[in-house]
């Protein structure tokens, strides 16, 4: 270990004496900066993962609701549409943060 600090050290000494001094420049930090990728606005991803959570627990509750408290002796038609509507929203629930995982790869 102390022979590598050693080579560091004398490796900085020699960058430091033997370097080029670059003239100060007043516009080379504006121009850095421009160059520079603009900063992501998250507002929209936020505002996704909110949706996201929002229909998760409204599936949720309408799944403990519907085994809880539906009388499932006389089954309508608008019951079957309510089921079929319930389970493609809940797949596709499941769905999407696998889809989102295999998308970033």
């Amino acid at each position: 270990m102390d022979n590598r600090d050693n080579i560091d050290n004398e490796l900085g000494k020699l960058l430091k004496n033997e370097g080029w001094d670059a003239e100060p420049n007043q516009w080379f930090t504006h121009r850095v900066m421009h160059k520079l990728p603009a900063k992501k606005n998250n507002s929209a991803l936020h505002f996704g993962w909110l949706c996201y959570i929002v229909a998760a627990l409204v599936c949720v509750g309408y799944w403990v609701w519907t085994l809880a408290f539906k009388d499932s002796t006389v089954i309508t038609v608008r019951d079957i549409i309510y089921f079929a509507i319930a389970i493609t929203v809940t797949i596709m629930l499941i769905l999407s943060p696998i889809v989102a995982m295999f998308r970033r790869e």
